[in-house]
């Protein structure tokens, strides 16, 4: 009954977090609103470590959450793991185990609440209450679907009405407003697929709210106007661009590398920004095009880094200076 008990601790955790990360946000003091983010963070995580706790062997129900496991010989001869019973996974090591359970979460919408509480805590701590709202609509969503898939547990009844009912309004409020925005970002012609993707990792640079709307439909690329529908900021998409690659560009960014994959973005040779696309073939943001695409000798196709061998792929190039010296 231990092995339960602990499993259970670690549950009853999470919820406690949880509901006073909902009592937080519920508060009038804007202190707490930094408070209400780090508890309900902390408390969807300690809901996956839960997970993780049901997932570990019967003989020891913490193994999964702890850090460093190692393998070590068992005196059967089997092979047993073993961890530093002292220090618990963190997020990164959390999606890492659980993904190799086959245990299917959202972790775009995960990476988005860590995120944005990092951010809040960092820069963002006089007015977040937009973004407060954004990371209690986007828990809801994530809170319900893994306790009820994963945890196969009735999400209403382990966290108690009153809680359950400030989610479940928030996220209905904040879900309109989201909706609102997006239908005036759809008007506008975006140019390239790529900028229209990233318009999901966009961002007032005032309060860090995602309810942004775009107020003239008939602006025209690049130049369009921008407005915050949370603290009523103007600003223009010049201003959040790379920003919003930068952020699509991370997205998958520890696979990419996995795989020896380059970035999908690089630094642009004309404006020096961070928005040249390699598969639009340009800079998003000066719209300036590759000065040669193709190999003169081979004909092969150049990338962003041949621009300085003046027309020639590598190949081509070194071939050129091997004939030179000799």
């Amino acid at each position: 009954m231990k092995i339960e008990s602990e499993k259970m601790s670690i549950l009853n955790n999470a919820v406690n977090s949880i509901r006073i990360g909902v009592e937080d946000f519920e508060s009038p003091e804007a202190d707490r609103s930094v408070s209400a983010i780090r508890n309900i963070a902390a408390g969807l995580l300690l809901l996956f470590k839960a997970k993780l706790c049901e997932l570990s062997p019967a003989d020891n129900k913490n193994l999964l959450i702890q850090k460093d496991l190692r393998p070590v010989p068992g005196p059967d001869g089997n092979v047993n793991f073993v961890g530093n019973e002292k220090k618990t996974v963190d997020a990164h090591q959390i999606r890492e185990r659980l993904e190799s359970m086959k245990i299917k979460v959202d972790w775009q919408r995960v990476g988005q609440i860590i995120n944005l509480r990092n951010e809040i805590e960092h820069y963002y701590t006089e007015e977040p209450s937009a973004a407060v709202q954004e990371v209690v609509a986007t828990s809801f969503l994530l809170i319900r679907d893994f306790v009820k898939n994963e945890l196969c547990k009735d999400p209403q009844e382990l966290l108690g009405d009153d809680c359950w009912q400030v989610l479940l309004e928030t996220n209905e409020v904040y879900s309109a407003e989201e909706k609102s925005c997006k239908e005036s970002l759809e008007k506008i012609d975006w140019k390239y697929p790529t900028v229209k993707t990233a318009l999901s990792h966009m961002r007032c640079p005032e309060c860090a709210s995602a309810l942004i709307e775009a107020p003239y439909e008939n602006d025209t690329y690049p130049t369009i106007n921008l407005r915050c529908k949370s603290c009523n900021h103007d600003f223009a998409f010049d201003d959040v661009m790379e920003k919003c690659l930068d952020e699509l560009c991370s997205v998958g960014a520890y696979r990419r590398a996995k795989d020896g994959v380059d970035s999908p973005c690089a630094t642009c040779p004309h404006c020096d920004k961070c928005t040249f696309v390699h598969e639009e073939g340009c800079c998003v943001a000066c719209e300036q095009k590759l000065d040669y695409t193709e190999c003169e000798r081979c004909e092969a196709p150049l990338s962003l880094d041949d621009q300085e061998l003046e027309g020639l792929c590598s190949y081509c190039n070194n071939l050129r200076d091997k004939l030179m010296r000799e």
